[in-house]
């Protein structure tokens, strides 16, 4: 055994570990969270630490990652770094919070009970919301990064991981987030007590890693849950015992998280066509003729969360969320929180990359000219960032194209589109429009709506919106894209920039 010292935000913490060990393991065991979103193959340098005591040798992704300077200093990527006797590793001091949009929050600390916590326990985001149940208003949200994305930053990497035998780690993981998230709301003491019952939404992979069921059916053909469900469990969380509500999964990979979309954006009750698509790391999209509504999920990819993006961050301090050209051609851009750029968002990243177009340093084919633009001295954009997005972006169109046709529709029937999501909810609609990111409808008839699972999970808190969203998804018509025999060739039509 070697002994590892963990110092975060000055503190020391001392633990025992196995020699030959991942130092990305041994951290993880120890209770402290680093972000793995290449899932840990080195690909994307996110899990870099401080290390100084016996370590393994470098590795090429190291060699890759690491400048000569971070190498100087005694950086190491902690999934590609072993340990080999004694070491010490200072964790970076970021919190690990999400900027997600949270309008109209109310004072706390005046608010009495009962309460109900509403969880959106996304792939890349878990947010909470506090509700008082005698009135079923949200007061307050509050998100934290999902820290099974020390497992990769998409589905497909953590179901492998549940696979092969990490399915209790995940499980835990994803209860640790929702208490984080929990902390929060700012609940005191004597609010805690007053803590009724909770809910949790999210797709078709989080539910089954959170309640610790078997992945195997999602994992191939047909790729279906191993139960869809409506259940109420216990969930103990801030120190209390409370009753759990999980409404029941609409299938394949669509979720309760989808459901809770349909109910807050009233789907059952729109007699005009509509359609929605949650962006996020998965792309759920949401279609309804006004009779019937159909879903399906499309695999997006982590592109619009900032992820698998050379200079990408997600829409946190520092991200750059948009991107046009100012007066006398110098490029202008927008920076959460304001300040200096640190990376893109995705926001910023379809904003870059739409401006591009435009301009015609990217050509329909998604060529970059001179494979690599330069947005500050350290932030820049590739050529494999703008596969990235035409990737994303196809997937998304092409769902929606297919939703269409099943319901014998045309982009210029619709009534209403609406974007939300983490990612959705920050996107340019102009740019959305532009890139053909979404059907061709007119501006006027597009929205942008955050929180929208979220929302509806808060509304599901009451026992009739409960029972009223178990029949709305029984009555939803979820299309497998996989089976679709053009869903194909539209992907690679919607290429195209």
């Amino acid at each position: 055994m070697a002994r590892l010292t963990i110092i975060v935000k000055g503190k020391k913490f001392t633990f025992s570990a196995k020699k030959g060990e991942l130092l990305a393991d041994a951290l993880l065991a120890a209770g402290f969270f680093v972000e793995r979103p290449c899932a840990g193959r080195g690909s994307c340098g996110k899990c870099r630490v401080l290390v100084k005591g016996a370590l393994s040798k470098l590795e090429e992704p190291e060699q890759s990652q690491l400048t000569g300077e971070d190498l100087k200093k005694g950086f190491r990527l902690a999934c590609q770094a072993r340990i080999l006797g004694d070491a010490t590793v200072t964790l970076p001091e970021e919190a690990v919070v999400t900027d997600k949009i949270f309008s109209g929050q109310l004072p706390v600390d005046k608010l009495s009970g009962p309460f109900g916590i509403a969880f959106d326990l996304g792939t890349t985001t878990v947010a909470a919301f506090l509700v008082t149940l005698r009135d079923n208003i949200i007061h307050r949200g509050h998100a934290v990064l999902n820290q099974q994305s020390v497992f990769g930053a998409e589905v497909i990497s953590r179901m492998e991981a549940a696979f092969h035998g990490r399915s209790a780690e995940l499980q835990k993981l994803a209860r640790s987030s929702l208490e984080q998230a929990a902390m929060g709301l700012g609940l005191s003491e004597k609010q805690l007590q007053e803590l009724n019952c909770a809910l949790v939404v999210g797709n078709s992979v989080m539910h089954h890693l959170f309640l610790g069921l078997p992945v195997n059916s999602l994992l191939k053909l047909p790729f279906q849950p191993t139960d869809k469900k409506p259940r109420i469990e216990r969930l103990k969380i801030l120190g209390r015992e409370i009753e759990l509500r999980i409404p029941p999964l609409l299938g394949g990979f669509v979720g309760s998280d989808t459901l809770a979309c349909l109910l807050y954006l009233g789907f059952a009750g729109k007699q005009k066509p509509v359609a929605a698509v949650d962006l996020g790391t998965n792309g759920e999209v949401m279609v309804s003729n006004g009779s019937q509504i159909a879903v399906a999920s499309t695999a997006a990819g982590p592109a619009f969360e900032g992820v698998n993006i050379e200079c990408g961050m997600r829409a946190g301090p520092g991200a750059v969320s948009a991107v046009r050209r100012g007066k006398g051609g110098k490029l202008d851009y927008e920076v959460i929180g304001g300040g200096s750029p640190r990376g893109l968002s995705g926001s910023g990243l379809l904003s870059l990359v739409n401006l591009l177009r435009r301009e015609g340093m990217i050509n329909a084919s998604g060529k970059l000219a001179g494979g690599r633009f330069e947005i500050t001295d350290r932030i820049f954009l590739s050529q494999a960032d703008v596969r990235e997005v035409q990737k994303a972006k196809a997937a998304v169109r092409a769902a929606f194209e297919v939703l269409l046709e099943q319901l014998a529709l045309k982009p210029a029937d619709l009534d209403e589109l609406l974007l939300t999501g983490s990612f959705g909810a920050r996107i340019d609609i102009n740019d959305a429009l532009e890139l053909g990111l979404v059907p061709g409808v007119k501006r006027s008839r597009v929205r942008v709506m955050a929180n929208s699972a979220g929302m509806g999970a808060g509304m599901m808190l009451a026992d009739e919106a409960f029972a009223f969203a178990a029949t709305l998804a029984q009555s939803v018509r979820h299309i497998e894209l996989y089976a679709d025999r053009g869903f194909m060739d539209k992907f690679i039509a919607h290429m195209k920039l």
